[in-house]
Formats: structure tokens, sequence, C-alpha cells
């Protein structure tokens, strides 16, 4: 594979994310880069929407405990003292 020089102007904030990504990832920007790049290709080509991987069709649960669950806790809490 040869290597081709592409230089950009991107937002700042956007660099500074792709920096924590890829010292996150031990990797060096470029490497970073061309990864992440990659994968928006392939997922773009594997028909694959953001609303696909964002939500995965799940939901969270947010409803409040119930006085039983509430009164479980406390006593959990309780044996912890």
């Amino acid at each position: 594979m040869t290597s081709a020089v592409l230089n950009v102007k991107i937002d700042e904030t956007l660099k500074e994310k792709l920096r924590h990504y890829a010292q996150d990832n031990d990797l060096n920007l470029s490497v970073a880069t061309q990864r992440l790049i990659a994968l928006a290709f392939a997922t773009e080509e594997a028909g694959v929407t953001g609303h696909d991987v964002d939500s995965q069709h799940t939901e969270e649960d947010t409803s409040a405990f119930t006085p039983k669950e509430i009164k479980a806790l406390r006593k959990l809490l309780k044996k912890k003292k």
C-alpha cells in the first residue's frame, strides 16, 4: 500500500477530539485519522445509518423505583453499615 499526503483544515475542537482518540488508543494522529475515515466509509458501504448505530432500537428505563424496591435498597444499605 502506498501512502499519500492529505492536508485538510478542520475545526480546532474536532482536532482535539481526534488527538484524544489517538492518545486513548495509543495511536498517532495519522493512524487514528486513517482508521476513522476507513470506518466511516465501511459503515456507509454497509448501509449503516446513524439511527442504526446510535439507538440500536433500545430505550432506557427511566421509571422510578417501586416502594418494594426502595425498601429492599434501604435494607441492603443498613446491612453495609
